[in-house]
């Protein structure tokens, strides 16, 4: 009889197959975890491939490439110590495979239309480049040139000309060859390459400071050429053999960035990340990478080892006392603007002002425009919290260094357009905005930044200044991005019928604030007129036009700095009569002695705006009765206080010419010194400056705001608690005749437009 107890035991030798396939099954699942993770550290994004020997392959971008008759292409292959390198080597080399195609070596260029700028490379773009390649991650164009100028006449070896899109960039061969034929011809050729790959990494989002010393002191591609030479008196000498290969931080961004932050195209990320600064040469040379295995296999065991928790080699990092002991380059930034509201649509000048505090001399002499990627302007509504910065819309790279040197102790000064970049308009609409600068100086966290600065915006409150606004809008009533690209590039690109908008409100309505200043714009097209890039031909300059646009303008101290700048760019090009408009950033804001002689005024922080503004009536100089006794009054009152000295500023409207308002200005401020020193105050030096109509207390085209514009105003230099403007004093004027007509023939504004 059987049961469940009689049910026979199960065999040992089943339990242990059972076993043995179990432990086969999980040695296959170790086996194939470890062969997926090795795979995974092998070939998985990751931030340790920063040599070409783990790099792999990303992104295709198709190049196109023109040049200007008689420019012939450069060779994309050298050999670099008897190895050949090439372009498309180069960039496999991070990842990027490169697929250039030459398309047109003949576009039309005559010689005499001289060195090409950014507005140039504007007209040559638009006019010849192809549609983009299809199949590809995205497309760049490149053009060779003869010669490559900035806005100042500097030469440049190249210039990425499309900052918001990065899709196109320019080199000059010829510049490259004349500056190292003599030290350095056999080298000529990889030099000319070197620009190229330097260029075209700009494109790609990569700047100077990606640059790196390797382990045998040479600098990698991204350091500009004048970081591996030296100027002589006969050409251009290497301090180091060009290295031809692409940093490890240059690498490791194309491993592993987000496609928008690498392409280029509109639809990516602008060239937003610029970081230069004036010891730029020396700041990466400090960047020197860690000597490890960067092969795939060493990049997998280092991943494998952190996944582990195992202890790798640690990358090389700068001394920490090095960094402690090493001087600082230090510098002071102060803004200057115009202090009354500028009208909706105004070219905003900035005046920056740059003192050297340090022990070494600073290359920043001209280099204030943030196009050099040295100093940067950020903006942002009056109670808003983050900042905006101002990104220029092409960059310059300096060939080199030697005069822009400022010495320790010294200050330089520059007056730089604010009001668009890249974005759009910096004041696009009515209201209050801050703007600060910011000087990098060395690595990108030391930075010197100046305090923030209030510019106001109004909106028009005449009907003469709403119809001047009326051509700069576009069909929603907003400030119009292709006429504010159009002021950026001084009139000079584009079609002839463009820049019609601007000379019909110079013409009609020159007499208003925004008027006046279109005739900035016309001057610069006047002075170098647009290249034709379907003949190459660039019209000669029209100097009787520019005379008059000269003649008939007097603008606030901003607009009228941006004019000597405009004419001292072409200085050698222009007659005499031109040449001595010019006049100094220095003369523009704070004014001129009777000397002819700029002296500071409301730049010098040590001087204090005292008192109300004494008005006047117009044409006139001298003081009517209310005005004499606050003189006397405020006269005592700066008696007690026992200033240092006192300089006097006179001003004027905008009625006449401008040499009439600059000498009825200066007859205002001698007439109030004199009443000064009447009144008791003999022992005070006391200096008289005019301003003429350049600061003004309001743009508006109208009567009142005339008035509020004829004044003298006391500044002190001395201990004082705080700044003191009382109420104006404003006299009861009868209505005016017009000023003498032989100091206002040059006037072009219709006598009913004049207030």
């Amino acid at each position: 009889m059987t049961g469940a107890n009689d049910e026979s035991p199960a065999p040992a030798g089943g339990d242990a197959g059972r076993g043995r396939k179990a432990a086969w099954y999980a040695l296959a699942v170790i086996a194939s975890a470890a062969g997926v993770l090795l795979l995974w550290a092998m070939f998985w994004p990751a931030d340790e491939c920063d040599r070409p020997s783990c790099a792999r392959q990303r992104y295709s971008v198709a190049l196109e490439i023109d040049a200007l008759g008689q420019v012939e292409p450069i060779s994309f292959e050298v050999a670099e110590t008897d190895n050949p390198v090439s372009l498309e080597s180069i960039m496999r080399g991070g990842g990027i495979e490169l697929i250039p195609g030459v398309d047109q070596t003949g576009l039309p260029y005559d010689p005499e239309s001289g060195p090409l700028d950014r507005a140039d490379l504007f007209q040559f773009v638009t006019a010849w480049r192809s549609n983009p390649t299809q199949g590809v991650d995205a497309s760049l164009y490149a053009l060779f040139v003869n010669s490559l100028i900035a806005d100042n006449g500097e030469e440049l070896f190249g210039i990425m000309f499309d900052t918001a899109g990065r899709e196109g960039f320019a080199v000059a061969p010829r510049t490259t060859e004349r500056f190292f034929r003599e030290h350095a011809p056999t080298l000529i050729g990889t030099l000319q390459l070197r620009t190229f790959v330097h260029e075209l990494l700009h494109a790609l989002n990569r700047d100077h400071a990606d640059a790196a010393q390797m382990l045998d002191g040479r600098l990698t591609l991204e350091a500009p050429t004048r970081c591996i030479s030296e100027q002589q008196k006969r050409g251009w000498r290497l301090i180091e053999p060009p290295l031809m290969e692409l940093s490890p931080q240059t690498i490791r961004f194309f491993q592993t960035a987000a496609p928008r932050e690498v392409l280029p195209g509109p639809d990516n990320s602008p060239f937003a990340h610029r970081r230069v600064s004036p010891t730029e040469c020396e700041d990466v040379r400090e960047q020197v990478p860690a000597l490890e295995d960067r092969s795939r296999w060493g990049v997998a065991m280092r991943r494998l080892k952190r996944l582990m928790l195992l202890p790798t080699a640690a990358a090389a990092e700068p001394d920490a006392n090095t960094e402690q002991d090493e001087e600082v380059p230090f510098a002071e930034i102060r803004l200057q603007a115009q202090p009354a509201p500028y009208p909706l649509g105004y070219p905003v000048g900035v005046r920056v002002m740059v003192t050297n505090r340090g022990e070494e001399a600073l290359p920043i002499v001209g280099r204030l425009n943030p196009r050099y990627g040295m100093l940067t302007f950020d903006y942002r509504e009056a109670g808003a919290e983050e900042w905006q910065t101002l990104q220029p819309m092409s960059f310059f790279e300096p060939t080199n260094d030697e005069d822009a040197l400022l010495p320790p102790g010294a200050q330089t000064e520059q007056t730089v357009p604010v009001y668009y970049g890249q974005d759009g308009w910096t004041f696009p609409a009515p209201g209050d905005y801050q703007l600060r600068a910011r000087l990098q100086l060395g690595p990108s966290e030391r930075e010197i930044m100046s305090e923030p600065l209030q510019i106001s915006v109004t909106a028009p409150t005449t009907d003469q200044d709403r119809e001047a606004l009326q051509p700069l809008l576009d069909a929603d009533g907003q400030l119009a991005n292709d006429i504010g690209r159009l002021l950026y590039f001084g009139g000079r690109i584009g079609e002839r019928d463009d820049i019609a908008p601007l000379e019909m409100t110079a013409q009609q309505f020159g007499h208003t604030a925004l008027g006046a200043a279109m005739r900035l714009t016309l001057l610069s097209h006047r002075l170098r007129k647009p290249i034709d890039p379907a003949t190459g031909l660039r019209p000669p300059p029209d100097f009787e036009q520019a005379r008059q646009l000269l003649e008939d303008t007097c603008t606030d101290s901003g607009v009228a700095a941006m004019t000597s700048d405009v004419l001292e760019q072409r200085q050698r090009s222009l007659p005499s009569s031109l040449q001595r408009r010019a006049e100094t950033d220095a003369a523009a804001w704070d004014g001129t002695t009777s000397a002819q002689t700029p002296l500071a005024t409301y730049s010098d922080p040590l001087l204090v705006r005292q008192g109300p503004s004494l008005h006047f009536c117009f044409n006139e100089a001298g003081l009517r009765a209310p005005v004499r006794r606050a003189t006397s009054k405020l006269a005592q009152r700066l008696r007690q206080a026992r200033p240092a000295r006192i300089v006097v500023v006179g001003h004027s409207d905008s009625v006449g010419t401008c040499r009439y308002n600059e000498t009825l200005a200066l007859k205002r401020a001698r007439e109030v010194r004199r009443t000064l020193i009447s009144s008791g105050l003999r022992r005070v030096p006391i200096e008289v400056v005019s301003v003429g109509e350049r600061r003004p207390m309001s743009f508006a085209a109208a009567s009142e705001a005339q008035q509020l514009n004829r004044r003298v105003e006391i500044l002190m230099e001395g201990e004082f608690d705080q700044e003191l403007a009382d109420e104006p004093v404003i006299p009861k004027c009868p209505t005016h005749a017009p000023k003498p007509a032989d100091l206002t023939a040059t006037n072009t504004t219709p006598a009913s437009h004049r207030p």
